[in-house]
């Protein structure tokens, strides 16, 4: 019996995995058989109760969010959810004062393109964008070239956890030693990394951590989460009602609400938090360590598998090195190559994706069999002898 049976054994916890090999967790996770029943409790909530479901839904809501901080190590009650990271991007932001000799925000040029056009504007409000370009092969990033690029003028440190093109695991702890040394603030992308990376953002030491629930979380749209850390304060232009201190005292005079609790925004995504939980819950089941685990003893063979045949890998080898992704270019010397296999693949029943100038990603997550990862590969090679 395999250390792993159990977790094949939740298998039909995911619809789709019976009706393809479904190895884009790293794009959209698998949605969870509970999920509808989670949707279907909230309706009869609103259908049965009316307004008086807001006792439940708001309960719920602030639920999910000490979920998600439990799968990334922090406290109760300093997780907060959103729609999307976007708007938590820009109410943290509005939250900085970008008017004085400390405006600088320090970044990669290899950050998700929506956190890059955010940083793009700080110009507006007095700021300024310093984007550490990657290195010559345009994926790979030198965090110590970072470090050399905060300085007193650094009023904000951002990058990924986990790149999303490459899957690289940045080591961020060196960005956060520099930008405390100097008196700046760290926020932290863990989009790629939290449900399939062990995260403790109190042991890395971060401000600010923000991500989604669309990947290997497995929650779906509409669940953006920020974690705050205690002490950080920040007071953002925007609260909307539920980030006020009482909420339904419907009080015009501004009282924020205690730490994270104030980006709560406007009327919260209830049934998105709803539709979430049961992915979270089953992460917290099995462990994040567990997790990581199985997604290591399959990505690593993959990897390897796909360098003895020849194809180009522009994630980490070593898998310490690497989150839960392993992109793959079978044909580097034809820019529209990769792309069309990706096609076909999905044609074959292999759900994967593409992205322009690295490759196809491809991340078997708990809820996969290594020989479903194995044979993406086959299906690859079959692929390109019929081109």
């Amino acid at each position: 019996m395999s250390r792993h049976d159990d977790l094949l054994a939740r298998r039909g916890d995911y619809p789709v995995l019976g009706r393809s090999t479904y190895l884009a967790s790293h794009t959209l996770g698998a949605m969870h058989r509970r999920t509808p029943e989670r949707l279907a409790e909230f309706s009869r909530l609103w259908a049965e109760l009316g307004v008086v479901a807001w006792e439940d839904w708001a309960g719920e809501v602030w639920r999910t969010a000490d979920l998600i901080g439990a799968l990334i190590g922090a406290p109760p009650g300093t997780t907060v959810m959103r729609q999307s990271v976007a708007d938590l991007l820009g109410d943290v932001v509005a939250s900085l004062d970008w008017s004085g000799p400390r405006n600088r925000v320090v970044t990669s040029s290899l950050e998700w393109p929506g956190s890059l056009n955010t940083w793009s504007q700080v110009s507006r409000l007095g700021g300024e964008a310093v984007v550490v370009p990657g290195e010559p092969d345009g994926v790979t990033l030198d965090v110590q070239r970072m470090v050399d690029a905060i300085d007193e003028r650094t009023l904000l440190v951002e990058c990924s956890h986990v790149l999303f093109r490459t899957s690289t695991l940045v080591d961020v702890k060196p960005l956060v030693d520099k930008a405390h040394a100097v008196g700046a603030l760290v926020m932290v992308d863990g989009y790629q990394a939290a449900g399939t990376v062990p995260v403790d953002v109190v042991d890395l030491g971060v401000d600010v951590y923000v991500g989604g629930s669309v990947k290997y979380l497995s929650g779906g749209p509409g669940n953006g989460w920020m974690y705050v850390a205690p002490g950080v304060v920040l007071e953002p232009v925007t609260t909307g009602w539920f980030g006020t201190a009482r909420p339904f005292d419907f009080d015009p005079e501004l009282t924020y609400g205690e730490g994270v609790k104030r980006f709560r925004g406007g009327t919260p995504g209830v049934p998105a938090a709803y539709a979430a939980a049961p992915a979270y819950e089953a992460l917290l089941e099995i462990g994040m360590d567990r997790v990581r685990e199985r997604s290591v003893s399959m990505t690593q063979p993959l990897l390897e598998a796909a360098l003895e045949r020849g194809y180009v890998v522009r994630s980490p080898h070593d898998p310490a090195q690497r989150g839960g992704h392993v992109t793959i270019d079978p044909v580097p010397d034809d820019p529209a190559g990769s792309e069309q296999v990706h096609h076909a693949l999905i044609a074959a029943g292999f759900v994967v994706d593409h992205r322009p100038g690295v490759g196809i990603r491809v991340s078997p997550h708990f809820y996969n069999s290594a020989e479903e990862a194995l044979a993406c590969l086959d299906a690859m090679s079959e692929v390109l002898a019929a081109r």
